[in-house]
């Protein structure tokens, strides 16, 4: 007999997605709220103006953290394929839900191994970016202004994949976040978006 909940994500893989999520969701709210002074009211989410210049380089520890927990635990399976590279030409029938024009994927398809790598090198320049902006009196003034710019950049980008994230896994494929949520998925979703990944499951 066939499960109708097929199971997805244990409870560590589950714990590390999430604290990736907060700890960015919280470095991005908290540098705003430093960079823009028309957001510093966010400044009151983490305590006030001095709590928050105080939280925000830890918050990116716990990030790096689960940053690289996240490396550890998924790489392996993040490598892109053959099968990948023909999802990837499908794009627009994935977005438009034509699914018969999609190759089956495996556990991941090509867009989330992609958006997985990305992640890894925003954290790298968030890192690389952060810790001269941390200890300032350590570096020349156009140091600062180099890595003021990629925190900058990395910050947008990174802000802009967490919406398009978000997006996908709740509103444009209802059912997604279940997964990461309950640590199965529906058996109807799994067939629709990751086929190969399912009668892999099946077989075992």
């Amino acid at each position: 007999m066939r499960k109708e909940i097929v199971p997805r994500f244990n409870a560590p893989q589950r714990v590390i997605h999430w604290a990736v999520g907060i700890s960015f969701s919280g470095l991005l709210l908290s540098g705003l709220a430093l960079a823009y002074p028309s957001l510093y009211w966010l400044t009151l989410l983490f305590g006030g103006g001095a709590s928050t210049r105080i939280l925000h380089p830890w918050i990116g520890v716990v990030y790096t953290v689960a940053i690289a927990a996240m490396a550890v635990s998924w790489a392996h399976d993040m490598f892109l394929d053959r099968n990948d590279r023909r999802w990837l030409t499908q794009v627009p029938a994935y977005a438009t839900h034509r699914s018969e024009k999609v190759p089956d994927a495996g556990k991941y398809n090509a867009g989330q191994k992609l958006y997985f790598w990305i992640s890894l090198v925003l954290c790298v320049v968030f890192l690389v970016s952060g810790v001269p902006l941390w200890f300032p009196a350590s570096f020349g003034a156009g140091l600062l202004r180099v890595m003021q710019l990629l925190h900058f950049l990395a910050t947008v980008a990174g802000g802009l994949l967490l919406l398009m994230h978000v997006y996908l896994s709740t509103i444009a494929f209802p059912g997604t976040a279940r997964g990461m949520v309950y640590g199965g998925v529906g058996r109807k979703w799994a067939l629709l978006h990751h086929a190969a990944w399912l009668r892999d499951q099946e077989r075992d």
